[in-house]
């Protein structure tokens, strides 16, 4: 098990360019669990990663693991941490692109001095777990992005690690491969049983991979809890203004029934919350919508992305292709089903008054 206790990391403390990149962080990840860490560039990601792998240190409070206080530990012992009990891939896979398979992955084994040519089978086993069966003596540079990632894995999987780091896995990675390779990691982790923490900007993948979302802003921890439990229920302003893909509504009174909105410092919208009509088609609230001008529609692949605007505000929404056609600068119906009102640090989601008890999920 990890343990952070009121951590905090500050670099070139009493130097003109102090930076303090951890504040009072406090978490637990316990065994098995599968853990995403995600925020803004500069909100402390990487730097609690290489907290948790032992090859940074914290500046105060108390990093323990299986009970141990890490600072604690003799030279030998966080020497073994870093090296047998967590494995680490990093966002560049840290691979010898003139090396063969086999060998980049023996390669922590060989700088150790601890080689053995019986290693060689373990390695084939792994390769053969990870989908790279017969590369063995295949040179890294002559590999996909998807293969290389791959090999990082099988190394970082070599010594049988208790706890799997993961810093920005997918990023060098096309776009096509890198949703393969998430769908591939979660079940290999899964499978393994492996404790997993992964760093990664990309909020889908954090929502896809993970079984827990740890939010940073500004070094601190924002919210922590399931993937579906923070979308839904953000704590803070900072969550609901972060995750998803918000609107800020410059005037909550261009949109109706949202009286307990009154006084709020920002309403924020997202997507699902809208249902944009055309002014043809049935709309059950039709007392209560609002028109509003399409100023763009972008195609997603599996539906239309409308950007509507509504006096001086702009919501996003979206629409099923299986419906009409919405242009640009066509005049719609839009209807808000609801809406977080922020008020200081504190959230509130409110329901559009005409629906009452008809609650849509989210």
């Amino acid at each position: 098990m990890i343990c952070l206790k009121d951590v905090s990391k500050i670099y070139n403390q009493g130097k003109a360019n102090e930076t303090q990149a951890l504040q009072h962080v406090t978490l637990t990840i316990k065994k098995g669990d599968m853990v995403a860490i995600t925020g803004p560039s500069g909100s402390g990601k990487s730097t609690l990663l290489h907290i948790i792998a032992g090859i940074d240190a914290q500046t105060s409070g108390v990093y323990e693991y299986d009970g141990n206080d890490v600072r604690k530990m003799s030279d030998r012992g966080k020497c073994e941490l870093r090296n047998k009990k967590i494995g680490i891939i990093l966002q560049d896979f840290g691979l010898l692109g003139n090396d063969t398979v086999l060998r980049n992955i023996c390669l922590p084994e060989i700088i150790a001095g601890t080689y053995k040519k019986s290693f060689d089978k373990k390695v084939r086993v792994l390769l053969q777990q990870v989908g790279l069966e017969g590369l063995e003596h295949k040179k890294v540079n002559q590999l996909s992005g998807g293969q290389r990632q791959r090999v990082a894995f099988a190394r970082a999987l070599a010594p049988n690690p208790q706890v799997l780091l993961l810093d920005e896995p997918f990023a060098a990675i096309d776009a096509k491969i890198r949703q393969e390779l998430r769908s591939w990691l979660k079940e290999m982790i899964g499978k393994l049983g492996i404790t997993s923490i992964f760093v990664t900007h990309d909020q889908d993948e954090a929502i896809e991979v993970a079984d827990e979302i740890i939010i940073t802003n500004a070094g601190r921890i924002e919210q922590k809890g399931t993937p579906i439990g923070v979308y839904r229920n953000p704590e803070t302003a900072f969550t609901a203004s972060f995750f998803g893909q918000p609107s800020v509504l410059k005037n909550a009174d261009d949109f109706h029934t949202f009286a307990q909105a009154e006084g709020a410092d920002k309403i924020i919208v997202r997507p699902e919350f809208v249902k944009i009509s055309k002014l043809d088609e049935v709309e059950k609230f039709k007392t209560s919508v609002s028109r509003g001008v399409v100023e763009r529609v972008s195609f997603r692949g599996d539906n239309l992305e409308l950007q509507v605007r509504v006096n001086n505000s702009v919501v996003t929404a979206r629409r099923s292709l299986e419906k009409t056609d919405i242009r640009e600068g066509e005049t719609v119906n839009v209807f808000l089903y609801r809406i977080f009102a922020l008020r200081g640090d504190s959230v509130q989601l409110i329901e559009n008054e005409a629906v009452r008890d008809d609650f849509v999920i989210i």
